[in-house]
């Protein structure tokens, strides 16, 4: 399995909203919301820009988008997504590397998330720590932060 990472082109954004409302439909959380909630099948065209995705075989299977923050010294990760099909082959994890690399470009030393209860242990494994709770559409969540080096 060889898996490319590449900047995502925009003609590709309903394929990646598609893929973001599959991926979190695919937990069974949330479901009748999730489906009523516009922003949970679209990535914005100004996120563009800042949107990579990982393939195989030419078929995208995963996305991650880096937002520069106010702060300069912060920048936020937006979006993480990975198509069900595709789960628990590192791909998140190969992402999850190339944003905080797109991160430290922008001249980002910390790199922030808010991530759901099943999100959590992921990004914690992957060296975010604890840095306060937020209110979202869905549920309660919590605000991740990584330094980076």
């Amino acid at each position: 399995m060889t898996v490319s990472i590449r900047p995502a082109r925009a003609e590709e954004r309903d394929t990646l909203g598609a893929l973001k409302l599959r991926s979190s439909l695919a937990w069974g959380d949330h479901v009748e919301e999730l489906q009523a909630l516009p922003e949970a099948r679209e990535v914005p065209a100004a996120h563009l820009p800042h949107v990579v995705v990982a393939e195989i075989a030419g078929e995208i299977v995963g996305f991650v988008t880096v937002l520069p923050d106010d702060v300069a010294t912060l920048a936020e990760l937006e979006d993480l997504f990975i198509a069900p099909e595709a789960w628990r082959k590192g791909i998140g994890s190969m992402l999850l590397a190339e944003a905080e690399r797109r991160a430290a470009a922008l001249g980002a030393r910390s790199l922030r998330v808010v991530a759901g209860a099943r999100a959590r242990p992921f990004y914690e494994a992957s060296g975010f720590r604890f840095a306060g709770t937020v209110a979202t559409d869905l549920a309660p969540a919590v605000r991740l932060r990584k330094d980076l080096a």
